[in-house]
């Protein structure tokens, strides 16, 4: 027992301080919603892997939840005391009453015991009704994920609406890297096609108002082929040359939105033989006859583009956030549910094969060129949904969003998550999102409030005023922190926090290898 409780405070150290970290930085009831969400995993967690065979009926495994729970809602609970009677003095906030605190404190305590054992409650359900249980469990707090930020005033599920965009961007460039091995830099093109498409079809740019739900699937079908266009002339192409090639791919897109201001179309035929005989006036005229056309706004992009619109909800505004987090929860559901089964059919493992070697593939009867354009196709066409939701979504597009960075950002999810794995990618969404959107931003005001109220004050030179200014500033090198996480993840676990169980096998197959060579030597 006292073994199995050492394990316990071991394994939710890490957990624990990443929770406390996020109630230190946000006060208030967001340790109970962090309690909810972090409690349920642990509940599950705990009774998985090496715990699965002590876990043999619901009692022992909401005990062992329940303990596992306790760990982590000590962790709130700590940090709920230091938020509210030390650090809000420190940033210059309101100091709270010791009873609003405590009960802050108590209630993440309660919350995280109750989820964790809850779960783990579940975890010991016989193995025919434990995955059914498990993911009604889940989808359950997907669905009161909402309600519960709405009571808890977090006012979170905006960027969770962020968060889901980019968790389906990442699931679809997961098809081209993490399936296919296709290394892809360019993946941000087809999240720009996709809202572009919706953008010209739903915005008084050009006139246009067709019907969203119409749109959606038109904008994901021009995202897939021009997956297919950006594929076909780099089928003979691998490694480092392929990455080149969709680089250059991603950076000419936006050029070419950021351009269309002034665009007129002439019949090719004729615009020749006016050119040869030298009479401009004989070119048939197609588009654009009267003045040229500004099609894509330029800079500024286009802006307003029409919402969606369902019966008895009317249309989606930016006030209520429901139900555009149903919807785009909606997308993501059915495209991890659509991915999975590609994984696992003829073309996943036809993927599969290209990715670990392309001639054994060939060799084996395998069309290089057909699923080649498949994955690039497919994934293209992910990000053509994703595209177009985030369109309506901020009613607006401009090409300064989708440069280089968001494809960097995006490849970034894949790599954390492990490449190959669903759930992993949808992790390192949320990590990497969630820490761009949501910590980084409230980690700067936080320090912000401590700079000018307990440091700034004590220091006379403007100049070093400036420099700490500059310096508490942690949304200034969010790209340094990308950076520095790939570099860790690369030298401390390079197949990532969820990896498929190949590539997993296949690193520590090599080190393994590396070490009997040594040995031997």
């Amino acid at each position: 027992m006292k073994t199995q409780l050492l394990k316990i405070i071991k394994s939710g150290g890490v957990l624990g301080a990443i929770a406390a970290f996020i109630v230190l930085i946000f006060g208030g009831w967001s340790g109970s919603v962090i309690g909810w969400l972090l409690g349920a995993y642990v509940g599950f967690a705990h009774n998985k892997g090496d715990n699965l065979h002590t876990t043999r009926n619901p009692q022992q495994g909401a005990i062992g939840g329940a303990q596992a729970g306790l760990v982590l809602g000590i962790w709130l609970f700590v940090a709920s005391i230091i938020e509210g009677l030390i650090l809000k003095p420190i940033a210059g906030r309101p100091v709270a009453n010791f009873t609003d605190v405590l009960g802050f404190g108590i209630c993440a305590l309660v919350v995280t015991t109750v989820a964790a054992a809850l779960m783990g409650m579940l975890q010991g359900l016989h193995p025919s009704r434990r995955q059914l249980a498990t993911r009604l469990a889940l989808g359950l707090v997907l669905i009161l994920f909402p309600f519960i930020d709405q009571l808890a005033q977090t006012r979170w599920i905006s960027t969770t609406i962020e968060i889901q965009i980019f968790v389906m961007l990442a699931l679809g460039l997961n098809i081209t890297v993490g399936f296919a091995g296709l290394l892809d830099l360019g993946y941000a093109a087809f999240f720009a096609i996709g809202a572009y498409t919706t953008g010209l079809l739903s915005s008084p740019q050009l006139n246009i108002h067709w019907n969203f739900w119409l749109v959606i699937f038109i904008a994901a079908g021009i995202a897939g082929l021009a997956g297919i266009v950006l594929g076909t002339p780099t089928l003979r192409l691998r490694g480092d040359y392929l990455a080149i090639v969709t680089l250059g791919f991603g950076e000419i897109v936006p050029v070419i939105f950021r351009n269309l201001t002034s665009v007129r179309i002439d019949e090719p035929i004729s615009k020749l033989i006016a050119g040869l005989v030298g009479r401009p006036e004989m070119a048939l005229c197609l588009f654009g006859c009267d003045s040229p056309v500004n099609v894509t706004g330029g800079e500024p992009g286009i802006n307003p583009i029409d919402r969606p619109f369902l019966p008895f909800i009317g249309t989606f505004t930016s006030s209520n956030y429901y139900p555009w987090y149903y919807l785009i929860l909606l997308l993501v559901v059915l495209a991890y549910f659509f991915i999975g089964r590609l994984r696992y059919s003829r073309l996943g493992r036809a993927w599969t094969a290209i990715r670990e070697d392309q001639l054994a593939a060939r060799a084996m009867g395998i069309n290089l060129v057909k699923t080649k354009l498949l994955a690039f196709a497919m994934g293209a066409t992910f990000s053509g949904f994703a595209g177009a939701f985030y369109a309506a979504y901020i009613s607006a597009i401009f090409p300064s969003v989708f440069d280089f960075s968001v494809s960097v950002i995006i490849l970034c999810m894949v790599i954390l998550g492990g490449l190959g794995n669903m759930t992993g990618v949808i992790l390192g969404g949320i990590i990497i999102m969630g820490a761009d959107r949501l910590v980084l931003p409230q980690l700067a005001r936080l320090l912000e409030g401590i700079r000018n109220t307990s440091i700034l004050p004590l220091i006379a030179n403007p100049q070093w005023q400036d420099f700490i200014r500059i310096s508490l500033d942690p949304t200034q090198m969010r790209m340094f922190l990308f950076g520095l996480t790939l570099v860790i993840m690369m030298l401390v676990r390079p197949e990532g926090l969820l990896p498929d169980r190949q590539h997993q096998a296949e690193l520590h197959n090599e080190e393994l290898a590396g070490e009997d060579v040594l040995a031997k030597s």
